[in-house]
């Protein structure tokens, strides 16, 4: 039995019907309820905080998981990246008032000591000390766009979609981070000892064009 960690929250609908494309057992997932941990057929699926997903993959209690690039790339958790699924897309970009945008046009050295507010502080200081730039890294865990407006941060790092949050609340994109989308990954123990179930798995992405 494979064990299979799953996100939680806006992407669940997206995630089962990925299952039933590739033609994974999805018929107690639709029907879950207050369930978090469920087995159908021959494999058991856990339901977890997107936060949390890769971290059941890299600590051996899942063999695979549907994580969104973000997410990996910020707990930073020694996984395989299988397939690029292609779902989910969105992208991690720098936002803030109109204001600093000539700040992110011009040389390196004006960025420095801007305050950032994130949910991603680690994608964060990745992202500013490949420019050689230091920043105030400001982590909070929601109402990301409230910060420049309340002058608790100069610019926001954020995940957005349409971008429509932004303009709300009178932000623009000042700069694009990176893509983010919807990745199947494994553990390197689960890779070795169940590479059999697991290929056969990355074989139906990859029949879907996945």
């Amino acid at each position: 039995m494979l064990t299979v960690a799953l996100p939680t929250g806006r992407v669940m609908n997206e995630v089962i019907e990925l299952l039933d494309s590739i033609g994974l057992p999805s018929a107690r997932l639709k029907d879950r309820g207050r369930k978090l941990v469920l087995e159908d057929q021959n494999y058991r699926y856990i339901l977890a905080k997107p936060m949390d997903v890769p971290l059941y993959v890299d600590h051996g209690v899942a063999d695979l998981a549907l994580v969104g690039s973000d997410v990996m790339w910020e707990a930073g958790a020694s996984l395989i990246e299988l397939i690029d699924t292609g779902m989910g897309k969105c992208r991690i970009v720098i936002a803030g008032p109109k204001e600093l945008e000539s700040r992110f046009i011009g040389h390196e050295s004006e960025l420095m000591w801007l305050k950032v507010a994130t949910k991603y502080p680690n994608i964060a200081d990745a992202h500013f000390s490949s420019r050689g730039v230091q920043v105030e890294i400001i982590h909070l865990h929601g109402s990301i766009e409230l910060a420049p407006r309340l002058g608790l941060s100069d610019c926001i790092m954020d995940i957005v979609q349409t971008g429509s949050t932004l303009k709300a609340n009178n932000l623009k994109v000042l700069a694009n981070v990176t893509p983010v989308s919807l990745r199947l990954v494994a553990s390197r123990k689960s890779s070795e000892f169940h590479w059999n179930e697991i290929s056969d798995i990355v074989n139906r992405f990859r029949s879907i064009g996945r």
